[in-house]
């Protein structure tokens, strides 16, 4: 194998090593069952965002918990603390460790109840429903709901890592021929392409 060859070679295994270190400094969101039952618009926005990676299955390192429609129930059950089913439990780890939860429906609909129960139970689903938001708990119901709490996630983003790409003593060389010696930030060197330079300096 040429020498040309082998540093292109070594370039492109490099290239996808930082690709996969990269991948690695994404954070994560977490959707509960199949992702194609969320709506498609906030799903496609999301994943266009360099800074997270959608995943399907139970991770801890995950930064937000999206759900679909929950039953009242399961809220109440949420807002007690208090788990009923696997949904809820893992609501429940989220929010104990101060993670946010975004309920892709509305508000439920609380008319059936009013008209079922006492007014006094009533008021209290009411009450307890309410201390959602206040609990890292949030419907995404449209646009400017989910704009609004994708800035906010946005900035709790871990710092993310500049992308780097690593530079071999072929393309060094070639550099140096023009009179380009110095590197971007971004740009690091094999350690073959700094022993190049560091002898070329010596010269």
């Amino acid at each position: 194998m040429q020498s040309a060859e082998l540093e292109e070679l070594i370039q492109v295994i490099t290239n996808q090593v930082v690709a996969r270190l990269g991948d690695v400094t994404k954070s994560k969101i977490l959707f509960q069952g199949e992702i194609e039952t969320y709506p498609a618009p906030y799903v496609k926005k999301l994943s266009a965002d360099d800074h997270f990676m959608l995943e399907t299955k139970q991770d801890s390192d995950a930064i937000l918990l999206c759900l679909r429609q929950l039953t009242v129930s399961q809220l109440l059950a949420i807002v007690r603390l208090i788990p009923i089913d696997e949904v809820t439990g893992m609501a429940i780890d989220f929010l104990l460790a101060g993670k946010p939860i975004w309920i892709f429906s509305r508000f439920p609909d609380l008319t059936s109840y009013r008209r079922q129960a006492k007014f006094t139970v009533w008021k209290q689903i009411q009450a307890a429903l309410q201390t959602l938001e206040t609990m890292n708990v949030y419907f995404i119901s449209d646009d400017h709901v989910f704009s609004r709490q994708f800035q906010i996630i946005q900035k709790r983003q871990t710092k993310t890592s500049i992308k780097r790409k690593f530079i071999s003593r072929l393309e060094l060389e070639q550099r140096w021929q023009v009179g380009k010696k110095l590197l971007a930030p971004n740009e690091i060197l094999t350690d073959e392409a700094a022993d190049w330079a560091n002898k070329q300096r010596r010269k």
